[in-house]
């Protein structure tokens, strides 16, 4: 009977310690995501294609504030060929949620942006999703909406 209660014991001080643990961890997972979205934004208006070889995910799939569904390949040819420009991104209000291996991103992004000679500069939310593959975090999809003001 004593070793029961040892064991119960145990086991209540243990549980609050581990979500504790684990609290933590996600924090530091939200904390390296809003990071890596800050990183991306930046990369993607001084290295162009170069930013999108190291964020986005081979098999990415993308919805722009038009509704053009792109990929990878695509985000690299728009931003090689001068098609898509940023002169500026900031992006504001980032909630991350952590499931596991994978993180949803929500925030804000006011650019100054052309594609194809088009004014596209504005505010816009969009929805990032992170997944985290071989210990490396990459976005396997995103979709941008426009605020209409």
């Amino acid at each position: 009977m004593k070793n029961i209660l040892s064991v119960v014991l145990l086991c209540l001080i243990s549980l609050p310690l581990a979500a504790g643990q684990q609290a933590s961890t996600t924090n530091g997972v939200e904390d390296q995501i809003k990071k890596l979205e800050q990183g991306w934004a930046q990369a993607t208006i001084k290295d162009g294609v170069a930013a999108e070889e190291q964020y986005e995910a081979d098999d990415i799939v993308s919805v722009d504030p038009t509704g053009r569904v792109t990929d990878k390949a695509q985000d690299k040819k728009d931003l090689s060929s001068g098609d898509m420009k940023f002169q500026s991104i900031e992006l504001t209000d980032l909630k991350v949620r952590v499931y596991g291996n994978t993180a949803v991103v929500t925030g804000v992004e006011t650019m100054k942006a052309t594609y194809k000679d088009q004014d596209m500069s504005g505010t816009y939310r969009y929805t990032d999703i992170w997944a985290n593959r071989n210990g490396k975090w990459q976005v396997v999809g995103s979709q941008v909406t426009k605020v209409q003001q």
